[in-house]
């Protein structure tokens, strides 16, 4: 089962930002899509909580220095 959520991420400002977030949470098995917008500091993500639980993949943004400061279903 496929969960689509945004998450706020207010560290992202550029397209250096964009390329880490995205590459980090693409690396996960489970994610299906990950997708910054950087002037609304959010991404868009699809992911199978069967396989990767959210808690990990902020985690994971928090040790690239992205830490999630709201998560809207």
């Amino acid at each position: 089962m496929q969960r689509h959520i945004s998450l706020v991420v207010p560290a992202i400002s550029c397209d250096h930002c964009k390329h880490t977030v995205e590459s980090t949470l693409q690396g996960f098995d489970g994610v299906q899509m990950a997708i910054v917008d950087i002037a609304n500091k959010r991404v868009a993500l699809s992911y199978d909580p069967e396989k990767i639980e959210l808690s990990k993949l902020e985690e994971a943004l928090s040790e690239e220095g992205y830490d999630v400061a709201d998560t809207r279903a």
